[in-house]
């Protein structure tokens, strides 16, 4: 792909979620986004933009409980953080924000903090519960094949050789049928 082929591409699927969120401002601190309550924490160099906020949100970001937007080179970049440690990952607890934003930001970037408010977290899928109380179990007891001894054998021949030392040996041959 060319430079102007991507270009393109982002150009369309930015029109495409133009306008899929809303953001109305209630006052300097608290806005909604779609109707979803949202707190601003921190707006450090005037960061926050609702309108561009709109248009790089995600859904999957309402499961934590604070979203930091950056800027780098005229685009907004949004991270999630939950509140609680222990819900994800180490590098998503709220304690790290500061090392994110000094890491993995460019210095002296832009950025704010948001606070969700409802947080909806997403259900996590139940393992079915095996029963095993109640339940007959059932064995199977596997039973050895019983071959008839080897002189009652009638399509084998079976003979005696001397081995090595004083030891006899059992061979056992297929008869010709002539």
């Amino acid at each position: 792909m060319n430079r102007a082929r991507i270009q393109e591409l982002i150009e369309q699927r930015m029109s495409q979620r133009k306008g899929l969120y809303q953001v109305t401002l209630q006052d300097a601190t608290h806005f909604t986004l779609n109707g979803h309550p949202y707190l601003l924490k921190k707006n450090y160099r005037e960061a926050f933009n609702g309108d561009s906020l709109a248009d790089r949100f995600s859904p999957l970001l309402t499961k934590y409980d604070y979203i930091v937007g950056d800027w780098g080179y005229d685009q907004l970049r949004l991270r999630g953080f939950y509140a609680k440690p222990g819900q994800g990952e180490e590098e998503q607890g709220v304690g790290c924000i500061n090392d994110y934003l000094m890491e993995e930001c460019n210095f002296g970037c832009p950025y704010f903090i948001i606070q969700n408010l409802e947080v909806a977290h997403p259900k996590r899928p139940r393992k079915p519960r095996t029963r095993r109380r109640g339940r007959a179990e059932i064995s199977e007891e596997k039973k050895p094949l019983k071959e008839p001894a080897l002189s009652k054998r009638r399509h084998q021949e079976v003979r005696r050789v001397k081995g090595k030392g004083n030891r006899t040996k059992l061979v056992v041959r297929t008869r010709k049928d002539d």
